[in-house]
């Protein structure tokens, strides 16, 4: 698995990033009444970005899995 610093959004996961990303910069403040500063938006995406990241690690290995089980089973699940 990549280092968070280098790594990059998988494709299969880019719609889940994308309304990520809106839920935590238009939503959440919506529904609340919030109001992000610059230093709020930097952390807020840096949070949930990295949430994300591990997220992701954790599809990624229960994909693999899968594939595995599947592959040694057969596809007759």
């Amino acid at each position: 698995m990549e280092a968070y610093i280098n790594w990059g959004i998988p494709y299969k996961y880019i719609r889940h990033y994308l309304f990520l990303m809106m839920v935590i910069f238009f939503a959440i403040p919506l529904l609340l009444g919030l109001r992000y500063t610059l230093p709020g938006y930097i952390v807020n995406y840096l949070w949930a970005d990295f949430f994300f990241f591990k997220w992701c690690q954790v599809k990624i290995r229960e994909d693999k899995a899968r594939k595995r089980k599947e592959d040694f089973l057969g596809k007759d699940l």
